[in-house]
């Protein structure tokens, strides 16, 4: 009887990423933009929130 872990199953999407190591990830301005933007909007939700159930009774 065969286990599961012994097959190997070749994808596209494993061939594609190892041709594909040598290269760097480029961040263009923007998404650093958005990035930013959304930290500062996970920050300012979690106060609010928190402030939000303070006043509510909670």
């Amino acid at each position: 009887m065969k286990s599961i872990a012994s097959r190997h199953v070749s994808t596209n999407w494993s061939r594609s990423a190892r041709k594909r190591q040598g290269k760097s990830a480029t961040l263009t301005r923007g998404a650093m933009v958005v990035d930013v933007v959304l930290v500062l909007a996970w920050g300012a939700t979690i106060p609010g929130l928190m402030w939000l159930g303070v006043a509510s009774g909670f």
